[in-house]
């Protein structure tokens, strides 16, 4: 791949500790490891007190144009959008418009929505703050999201149902949920009388200049595709286009609180300046208080169970505020960093990271999604650019491990080392241009060749099975053979799965299965035909399906009554069933 690696200098000011040649050097690092495996672009943003330090280009932006990234090229920055979610509700406290401390069923009393999250005790107790904190205790549905109610009104209504008895400790445990966000802002829009997407526009990408938009606006969509990275598949140095129309049908407009913005380089650096001055825009005219800005990053919950691998933490110094992981013993010491990632589709990569005490803020944005060359590259990339701001100064521990990383990095035979399993194997070799599809075909996606059919599954899926579920959040699942007589599953009209293997299970690990019952269950895997984005489905391993179990009938005559998800793509998630819908 010709790399094309562009330097948007905006005047690095005396005051600034990072010096141009520190600059260079980094750059360097960075082109080496885009160049030598592939990635299709690659942009990043640093900056300090106020200041862009500066903008950097990596690859290309479409593959088969050689457009170049620039501080321009949109993202669909996934997650990242959960903290401008947080912001407007912060917003709205200030104004007198709700109290995100206060439980929010009261303060909707007037309103044609009623908040009903729970049937718990709790119920009348939930406030916004845990929704945005991830304490309700509801289950994460991971992967499951697009599959929800149509528009925000209906999700906020139909919430109560994802509850079924899934429960986990309310305030005592975190269980990261997209929903929740979506609920939080419906909320905002009652009680502001605006939508999401209107203020969002109004107070935050006006005041400060931004040219970013959302997913949900199909028109800014369409207007600015020539801005927006392809969407590509980065797998073992292969980038596969998946086609442009994903960004205008893959998405459920109600949930761009929790993940549908667009965003730049260019776009993410002045919020990033915006959050670091504590309110305050470009034209020095403060916004909001700063205490605003502050609530975003107390600790509500904890983050339990969590590790990184590299360079290594503790997983007891990572909270979790409103929109932000807050990691309260970092790489520096005693000095705080707040982070937040965002995995759009597997597509689409983003990551932001400030460091309030340096008053530095670094954004990164991928073509090809979240992978463990990306995961790994982000992780060196933090150390190196604080190394940089602290003069040399990090722990040494820390440098020797950077060191020992980059020179494990032989790009001269393409050979970057990932873990699988827990051990550090290398890729394998990795085409520089990577695979560019005609853009003409935007499905020219391979799918999982090695899965083949059982001998004969048909007996096994009589009639009996076949027919019509419903869940009340999740909406619709159909078994049905389609005209060729291949056994399906189609959840709500459009995504439809082939089943290629059923099996019965005799071992009463069926995860809706209670103590002591034992009768027999037959167990589906599926695949889905139509998500050519979603890289887990192109493993050759045979791990990342779909799991469907289903109670046998009673009698010959009769028909099973519920079918119940217990994986999804590559996520073990709760039991969620689906109630049979009477003929």
């Amino acid at each position: 791949m010709l790399l094309l690696c562009l330097l948007f200098l905006a005047g690095v000011t005396g005051s600034s500790s990072i010096s141009a040649d520190a600059l260079n050097a980094l750059d360097n690092k960075i082109e080496k490891v885009v160049q030598c495996h592939g990635l299709a672009g690659l942009s990043l943003t640093v900056v300090q007190d106020g200041d862009t330090l500066f903008h950097r280009g990596y690859g290309h932006s479409d593959l088969s144009l050689l457009t170049t990234v620039t501080p321009d090229t949109l993202y669909a920055i996934g997650s990242v959008s959960k903290q401008f979610t947080s912001f407007l509700l912060e917003y709205y406290q200030e104004q007198g418009l709700i109290d995100l401390e206060q439980p929010l069923a009261p303060q909707l009393a007037g309103a044609d929505e009623i908040f009903r999250i729970t049937s718990g005790s709790e119920n009348g107790q939930i406030n916004v703050k845990d929704l945005l904190s991830h304490r309700t205790g509801l289950p994460n549905y991971m992967g499951l999201e697009f599959l929800g109610s149509s528009t925000r009104a209906q999700l906020f209504r139909d919430l109560f149902y994802s509850e079924q008895d899934m429960r986990k400790e309310y305030r005592g445990s975190w269980h990261y949920n997209n929903w929740l966000y979506v609920a939080a802002a419906r909320a905002g829009e009652i009680m502001s009388g605006h939508s999401f997407e209107q203020d969002l526009q109004r107070l935050v990408y006006d005041n400060l200049g931004m040219g970013a938009g959302t997913l949900s606006d199909r028109e800014f969509v369409r207007r600015n595709l020539h801005r927006i990275a392809k969407p590509y598949l980065y797998q073992s140095g292969e980038n596969t286009f998946v086609g442009d129309e994903m960004w205008l049908r893959s998405w459920n407009p109600s949930m761009t609180p929790a993940g549908g913005l667009l965003a730049s380089g260019k776009d993410m650096a002045r919020w990033m300046n915006f959050l670091l001055s504590g309110g305050i825009l470009n034209s020095r005219q403060r916004l909001v208080r700063s205490q605003t800005i502050d609530n975003m990053f107390n600790k509500l919950s904890e983050y339990k169970n969590w590790s990184r691998t590299f360079p290594h933490w503790s997983s007891n110094c990572v909270g979790y505020g409103e929109g932000w992981f807050l990691f309260t013993c970092p790489l520096d010491h005693d000095n705080p960093e707040y982070s937040h990632s965002g995995n759009f589709y597997s597509v689409h990569y983003s990551k932001i990271n400030l460091y309030p005490e340096h008053k530095l803020g670094v954004f990164y944005a991928f073509s090809g999604g979240k992978t463990a060359l990306n995961r790994k590259l982000l992780s060196v990339l933090d150390v190196l650019i604080l190394d940089i701001v602290l003069n040399g100064h990090l722990d040494p521990d820390i440098s020797m491990e950077v060191d020992r990383e980059l020179k494990s990095w032989d790009c001269q035979s393409n050979d970057f080392p990932v873990e699988q399993n827990g051990k550090k194997v290398p890729s394998q070799q990795q085409s520089i241009g990577g695979h560019v599809p005609d853009q003409d075909s935007p499905n020219q996606v391979s799918h999982v060749s090695h899965i083949e059919y059982e001998d004969d599954i048909r007996p096994r899926l009589t009639a009996n099975y076949l027919g019509v579920f419903r869940h009340p959040f999740l909406g619709k699942a159909e078994l049905l053979y389609d005209d060729k007589h291949t056994p399906r599953l189609v959840l709500n009209d459009k995504w439809t799965s082939r089943i290629y293997e059923v099996k019965a299970d005799h071992s009463n690990h069926g995860k809706s299965r209670g103590p002591g019952q034992s009768e027999q269950l037959l167990i589906l895997h599926c695949f889905f035909d139509n998500i050519p984005w979603q890289p887990d489905l192109f493993k050759d391993d045979g791990t990342n399906e779909m799991v469907i179990e289903i109670d046998r009938p009673t009698s010959p005559q009769s028909k099973v009554q519920n079918i119940t998800i217990i994986k999804w793509i590559n996520y073990d998630i709760e039991a969620v069933a689906f109630t049979r819908v009477k003929d």
